[in-house]
């Protein structure tokens, strides 16, 4: 048998012999990419673990094809920060910041590039880490925690915050002239089309000024056509900023806006119903026809978080409310597979309402008072003001706690907070902590919302009106003389003929909550007879001026939602757990049910009188509210 000869056109490596197909497998089980599609978050600058980098970096170093094959899976299949700042992984930073470890990536790996982060000065948290970035943003933490959620990020985030850009800074010169040496670097190396990059500069717009925000955007100019850009140049709103950033955005990815038609027809041309008709598909209307407002934020709010479907895993369809999911909390993005939410590394935050920043890829579709609507001239104000207070529900809370409608009071301020939130709500200053003895306010919310934030003219547009109030314990319902009922009182009589009650449905909501502590009502399992009466007095004190609205005709609908004072005292709970099975039409729950129906049924007789009949039988099943998804309530 003769010999055969060495091909040498055939690849003497095993792997090699294999179709691309199988590569790309093996590629895959190695960990450089999901099996899933998600994409894993790498730090250009970080440190990486070794279970992850030694078969990576095996594979890289193997040969000029496995090379080429890995790393273009590798770079566009996954995302990649890197921070001017460099990370630290012991608190000293011994070296200067730079974005060298950017430059130092290959032509072919640039080329491969889909997905970049460039942090260049962060107020809060863009974070490195894949573990983290999944994470709310800081200004959120803040939102659900109040002053205590800001001690919480500066104990567990110190290293990640960065001070504000200042043009006044030592640093300011160095980073962006490094930006802009990289953005020259990138600018041969990336492939049109490509890239999605983001951007985070947060500068201190008072100080800094438009030049500043000027020289961050400049470099972009020198990239090839992004596929998505992100930016971000302040941590606070701005419209000036927002503007700036949306032009740059658009321009990076040659995206400019369609110049004006001179032959479109005017809406104000248009009869007015076909302009209401129009207004109705706008942001006047939000995608739950519901809006939320408490003293305590400035402006109106979205009320409920939804849970953030992704287009390849949408809601369950059985859920009517899953539409307006899209709409909140665009910087967190789950997954629901099989009833599980599972949670992947976003881009970070680039809301529109929290920061000064913008996405051509419209990672952010929070909802917003659309505020243009309103000043574009008188004709087009008065149309959307009436189909933004006729079409939407208004809830209106009574909170004196940051943000959560159903809790009482926020004494988070003084009380001293651990790293840990179960330590927390076990330490003594905040079992020991107590409400306050009186209604620490001088007027409800709702007398504010009336008189003050509804324009007085377009009282008479509201169709749907919710007052809550929280759970407040016996002592803290004002009693007659005290001002905010006062308050109440003459607030009532000014809005009598300003209102339409007979177009006006309304719910008085007196919520409650299991929970214990000094954010809640004190002493829930303990309320004596004598307390109990007390707070149904605090009721009837708030119900009692509301029947004056409207005259004879009164309300078109009224509900009452009252919570049993009792429901959680000792006595009731064994008395409901004796009373058998809870779904019983003789069990305990139905007992507990039967205790709030009567209140509900004698507060709705009050306010409509001889209609409460007429209006029982035809009254349809209640709406669901999309605030109770957020905010859970046993009430």
């Amino acid at each position: 048998m003769a010999p055969q000869l060495h091909d040498s056109s055939r690849p003497s490596s095993f792997i090699l012999r294999l179709p691309p197909s199988v590569r790309r497998r093996i590629y895959l089980y190695l960990g450089l990419a999901r099996w899933d599609g998600l994409p894993i978050l790498f730090d250009l600058d970080g440190p990486l673990p070794r279970w992850r980098w030694v078969p990576i970096r095996g594979l890289l170093l193997s040969c000029r094809l496995i090379y080429g094959e890995a790393s273009a899976l590798l770079y566009s299949s996954n995302r990649f920060v890197i921070h001017y700042r460099h990370a630290r992984e012991d608190g000293n930073d011994g070296a200067e910041p730079s974005l060298q470890p950017l430059r130092n990536l290959t032509a072919s790996s640039l080329a491969s590039l889909a997905n970049l982060k460039i942090v260049l000065s962060q107020t809060s948290c863009h974070y490195r880490s894949e573990e983290e970035a999944g994470g709310k943003c800081c200004d959120d933490i803040r939102d659900n925690m109040g002053s205590h959620g800001a001690r919480y990020c500066q104990q567990h985030h110190t290293n990640d915050h960065d001070r504000p850009l200042r043009s006044s800074h030592s640093t300011a010169g160095p980073m962006l002239d490094e930006w802009l040496q990289t953005a020259n670097y990138l600018s041969s190396r990336i492939s049109p089309g490509n890239l999605r990059l983001s951007l985070v500069c947060d500068i201190d717009h008072e100080e800094a000024g438009m030049d500043t925000a000027t020289r961050v955007i400049a470099p972009l100019s020198l990239l090839p056509k992004l596929r998505d850009c992100d930016l971000r140049l302040c941590k606070s709103p701005s419209p000036e900023l927002t503007r700036i950033a949306r032009n740059a955005a658009l321009q990076a990815c040659r995206r400019p806006e369609p110049p004006p038609s001179s032959s479109s027809l005017r809406l104000l041309n248009l009869p007015r119903e076909l302009r209401l008709r129009i207004l109705e598909y706008t942001d006047l209307v939000t995608p739950w026809r519901e809006v939320m407002w408490t003293r305590l934020e400035p402006g109106y709010r979205y009320p409920a978080e939804g849970c953030y479907p992704r287009d390849d895993c949408p809601c369950p369809s059985k859920y009517p409310w899953h539409h307006g999911c899209q709409f909140r909390g665009c910087y967190h993005q789950t997954r629901i597979f099989m009833d599980y939410e599972i949670y992947h590394g976003s881009i970070g935050c680039f809301c529109r309402l929290r920061h000064a920043a913008f996405s051509s890829a419209s990672a952010c579709i929070c909802w917003a008072p659309p505020t243009p609507l309103f000043i574009i001239c008188r004709a087009l104000s008065e149309d959307a003001k009436f189909v933004f207070f006729s079409l939407n529900r208004f809830v209106v809370s009574d909170t004196l706690a940051h943000f959560h409608p159903c809790k009482a009071f926020n004494l988070f301020a003084t009380i001293p907070w651990p790293e840990d939130y179960f330590r927390f709500i076990r330490t003594a200053q905040y079992l020991e902590a107590q409400p306050p003895r009186a209604y620490p306010a001088e007027r409800f919310a709702a007398s504010h919302f009336l008189r003050e934030v509804v324009p007085a003219d377009c009282l008479g547009y509201l169709r749907f009106l919710e007052l809550i109030f929280p759970p407040y314990n016996y002592m803290c319902w004002p009693d007659d003389g005290h001002p905010a009922m006062q308050d109440w009182i003459e607030t009532i009589d000014w809005a009598n003929n300003k209102i339409r009650s007979r177009g006006l449905t309304l719910r008085l909501t007196m919520s409650g909550l299991l929970r214990m502590g000094p954010d809640h009502p004190d002493g829930r399992q303990e309320v004596s007879e004598a307390q109990g009466i007390e707070v149904l007095a605090g009721y009837d004190r708030i119900l009692k001026p509301l029947a004056r609205l409207g005259g004879d005709d009164g309300f078109a609908q009224f509900y009452a939602d009252f919570a049993w004072p009792w429901k959680w005292t000792k006595w009731a709970r064994e008395k409901y757990r004796a009373m058998g099975p809870w779904r019983e039409p003789d069990g305990g729950e139905a007992w507990l049910k039967s205790k709030e129906d009567a209140l509900n049924e004698r507060a709705e007789r009050f306010i409509l009188g001889d209609r409460y009949e007429r209006l029982s039988a035809t009254k349809t099943k209640k709406e669901e509210r999309a605030w109770t998804r957020e905010h859970r309530i046993y009430a």
